[in-house]
């Protein structure tokens, strides 16, 4: 377990993710099934990948900055949905990226009883229509979402 992840490499930090979470597999990367300290940590970097690609609040100019680990949480997903040979273009990586960071979000304001949703599945953590189903159920999120280039509209 990491006390101080500030204190790690990024390549240390995504050895021992991969070492603790990764061999399980995608499953293992859903944000509900992420141990409390990797779930914080995690939460760190999808704050500062939405902050960093979405402070203008323009869609069309995002960047493709993310941290290794939530880099991976996302290509081992699409990994499990794509098979091992997969390619994503810079816009799909930045769509899955913002939606796996809101989810992480999501997870984080659940644990901390602020907020009851069902889960994402794998099949489903990337779906419009989920995000859709969300934002809903949850009118507060329609706003974030937008802010975030993840809403359907």
């Amino acid at each position: 377990m990491v006390d101080n992840m500030d204190d790690l490499s990024n390549d240390r930090a995504l050895s021992q993710f991969a070492n603790e979470i990764l061999f399980r597999g995608a499953e293992a990367v859903l944000p509900q099934n992420l141990p409390h300290h990797w779930l914080q940590q995690i939460q760190i970097m999808a704050d500062e990948f939405l902050n960093v690609n979405f402070k203008s609040k323009n869609c069309k100019k995002a960047g493709d900055t993310a941290h290794p680990i939530l880099s991976a949480c996302v290509f081992e997903i699409c990994k499990h949905l794509r098979g091992d040979d997969i390619e994503l273009s810079k816009e799909e990586f930045i769509r899955f990226a913002a939606i796996y960071s809101v989810s992480v979000t999501m997870e984080t304001i659940r644990r901390e009883g602020g907020m009851e949703m069902d889960p994402p599945a794998l099949d489903n953590i990337f779906s419009e229509d989920r995000m859709e189903d969300l934002s809903v159920s949850n009118p507060d999120l329609a706003g974030f979402f937008a802010r975030v280039c993840i809403d359907k509209r």
